[in-house]
């Protein structure tokens, strides 16, 4: 008997939009400023690169400024500033992109 995979129940809560956007960052354990770029956005979190120097680990406060999101679905989002913990650093594309893949949860979601 063969069995097929059925389609993948979506376990995110909100939808995602693509959004490449240059951002601040404040990053509570180090008490300094670092730049990212946003890869894509929901109201509940999001996922940016950071430059390979930044000491992100899982479970790090920062605090985001995103004024001039463009997707109005997102809320309040633009108000600024938006707290957030870092739940996943992804250092597989380093080699490639000089970059981290660092996930966020908003502290609002």
């Amino acid at each position: 008997m063969q069995m097929t995979a059925g389609p993948e129940k979506e376990r995110r809560r909100y939808p995602r939009f693509p959004l490449a956007m240059g951002v601040q960052f404040y990053h509570g354990p180090t008490q300094r400023e670092f730049p990212g770029q946003t890869v894509d956005i929901s109201k509940g979190g999001a996922l940016m690169h950071v430059p390979a120097t930044v000491p992100v680990r899982v479970g790090q406060p920062i605090r985001m400024n995103m004024a001039g999101i463009p997707h109005p679905e997102l809320g309040d989002l633009h108000r600024n500033p938006i707290d957030a913990t870092i739940v996943r650093v992804d250092r597989s594309s380093f080699v490639a992109t000089s970059h981290l893949a660092v996930g966020l949860r908003f502290a609002q979601a």
